[in-house]
């Protein structure tokens, strides 16, 4: 029914008719279902809590923790690889995006053995989000066993 309808009605045949067939009943309801569909959406959003690394320059140890990422591609077995967690010797340039990090990596090498390595990487942050492995481009991974 039309709110133009529903206007020529006179009191009794509003009566008469039912609560759904009301104009402005059937508008609250579609604007409730809405408004209940917007603020589930919103509460998932805020539960999900995702974070975005945006617009800012990474820290030495947002560094690191990339740099790992890098430094696991060039391992025999990378699952078997074993960082220490705040061991590192960062050396960054901001003014240019430029890191350079030293540390160790314990993983098993081409002969079965769990050995010991010293490694150097120097990468550049190009943008965007520091846990991208496209926001950076490695300039060079150096790995040396230590004895």
């Amino acid at each position: 029914m039309k709110y133009s309808d529903w206007k020529s009605l006179n009191e009794t045949e509003r009566k008469a008719a039912g609560w759904h067939r009301h104009p402005h009943i059937k508008t609250f309801t579609l604007f409730t279902i809405a408004f209940a569909v917007v603020l589930i959406i919103v509460i998932f959003g805020i539960s999900k809590n995702t974070t975005v690394h945006l617009n800012r320059k990474p820290t030495p140890q947002e560094a690191f923790n990339i740099a790992k990422v890098f430094v696991k591609e060039k391992l025999k077995q990378p699952t078997t690889a074993v960082f220490p967690d705040h061991s590192f010797k960062p050396a960054i340039d901001t003014a240019q995006n430029s890191y350079q990090l030293q540390s160790t990596v314990k993983a098993i090498n081409a002969s079965g053995k769990m050995e010991n390595s010293d490694w150097v990487i120097s990468m550049h942050y190009t943008g965007g989000d520091w846990s991208e492995k496209t926001s950076w481009q490695v300039e060079s991974v150096n790995m040396s066993p230590k004895n």
